[in-house]
């Protein structure tokens, strides 16, 4: 029963911390994202595969990198390095206004990032850390950025000769911003509830559901630039994200909630069809022929003067995607000395292939090659499907029938929780890559898929 009791008392102890850390946000602010109590997912993130090779000394080592980065930061600045490990421990939380906020800047594996991120913190923005010990924490900062700490009229200022970031210590918290203005206004929005955000949105209960990452976002102020029905294609209300941590994997979701319905089943179709798929290289996308087709219209001006080739293709893809029906698909490499590729269309009627010669392609065999740069590009049927790709006929069906997505078990699995019909799927073997870059040995997948649900656009990807 006592037990029962403490669970009881720490879960809305907990549930009240994360209320005001919420506080600071002025009404004002354009988004905000929370990360809960870090130091009960560290194990958690350590265990899943990827993240293991990238932190583990057997893989990239970043976690002792970043130790002994810290530890010579620390004898430097006569602190412990303690002091930022229980910081980060906690929850953190950052918001703004003002800004646009790309998700592809969420995760980096490159410390340097999250360096310059800190050090240009926007003129309206604010980042808060739970710390009994702000000033130890600012010195441990000023030592990670480079930066020239000092103390004045209860404010400490990091600087240097163009950057400042002003920081102040209030209730238990270290409220960090770009200026001093969005800093005082943080700390007096704090004891006034009308014009705080959480009074204007109703985001106590995203933050409080069992998610390690929590956010906000007002349409606008989220950028998302992936291929699909994007961000700007309709009017968007707001977007709340949810990171979910488990042992197996980071799963991120992110919801787009329109202003008003928008018929979306155009969008749709069934990606089951992408496991029969040749798998080459170390990725696969499969996306609804529709939202190619509205892509190629959109960015159409992008190669009004663009090198002749380049327009050649998007014109030869344009066409070929108007008899194209149900997924587009397309498998290869992203990195390596030679990055091979291969693109199957579902026709709806012949394609016209006096295109392809009018541009110089040559006939060899049954496939028309057409050269580009220093390559070429194949052009094959393979029963209603058309084939386009940067290998030889010959070669194409060697490794397409040497390996298709569904002998790839991990795919198998990771898909078992995400939606049949979507809009845009996108596998990585991350492990593959990895190897094709660094030459390391490494273990992960990550999948991503685009699809709809009660009229929400949804964006989830899962890394395992």
């Amino acid at each position: 029963m006592r037990y029962v009791l403490s669970t009881i008392l720490l879960t809305l102890l907990s549930v009240c911390l994360l209320g005001d850390l919420l506080d600071f946000i002025p009404a004002d602010y354009d988004f905000f994202l929370l990360f809960k109590d870090n130091g009960t997912y560290y194990s958690k993130i350590s265990s899943v595969p990827f993240f293991n090779f990238l932190l583990s000394e057997q893989g990239l080592g970043l976690e002792y990198v970043t130790k002994s980065l810290l530890e010579n930061i620390g004898y430097s600045a006569r602190v412990s390095p303690q002091v930022i490990y229980d910081a980060l421990s906690k929850s953190v939380l950052f918001a703004s206004k003002g800004i646009v906020f790309e998700v592809q800047s969420l995760f980096s594996i490159d410390i340097n990032y999250y360096i310059e991120a800190l050090r240009n913190i926007g003129t309206a923005s604010i980042l808060v850390f739970e710390s009994e010990e702000p000033e130890k924490l600012l010195k441990m900062i000023a030592g990670i950025t480079n930066l020239k700490l000092t103390y004045s009229e209860k404010t400490w200022v990091l600087q240097d000769t163009d950057v400042a970031i002003f920081a102040r210590y209030y209730r238990g918290y270290l409220v960090m911003s770009g200026s001093k203005n969005a800093l005082e206004r943080a700390i007096d929005v704090y004891d006034r509830p009308t014009d705080q955000f959480v009074t204007k949105y109703s985001v106590r209960e995203l933050v409080n559901q069992s998610a390690w990452i929590s956010g906000f976002f007002r349409g606008g102020s989220f950028g998302i630039n992936i291929a699909g029905v994007g961000d700007n294609s309709f009017e968007t209300d707001y977007f709340t994200v949810d990171g979910i941590l488990t042992e197996e994997s980071l799963r991120l979701e992110i919801k787009q909630h329109l202003k008003k319905g928008v018929d979306l089943n155009k969008y749709l179709s069934s990606s089951l069809t992408m496991r029969n798929m040749p798998f080459i290289g170390n990725f696969a996308f499969s996306s609804t022929v529709s939202g190619p087709s509205d892509i190629a219209q959109g960015i159409s001006w992008w190669f009004q003067g663009a090198q002749e080739e380049i327009r050649k293709m998007y014109q030869i893809i344009s066409s070929i995607l108007d008899i194209s029906k149900d997924r587009v698909y397309l498998t290869g490499d992203l990195t390596g000395e030679y990055v091979r590729f291969a693109a199957i269309f579902n026709l709806t009627a012949d394609f016209d292939v006096n295109l392809i010669r009018s541009y110089g392609a040559r006939e060899f065999g049954d496939e028309l090659r057409l050269p580009i740069m220093n390559g070429f590009v194949s052009f094959f049927k393979q029963g209603k499907d058309l084939i386009v790709t940067n290998l030889t006929k010959d070669e194409y069906l060697k490794l397409s029938n040497r390996r298709r997505l569904r002998d790839d078990s991990a795919y198998q699995y990771v898909s078992k929780g995400f939606p049949e019909k979507d809009i845009i799927r996108i596998y990585i073997d991350l492990g593959n890559l990895v190897e094709s870059m660094l030459g390391l040995k490494a273990r992960g997948r990550l999948l991503f898929s685009q699809f709809v649900e009660s009229g929400v656009i949804v964006y989830k990807v899962e890394v395992m």
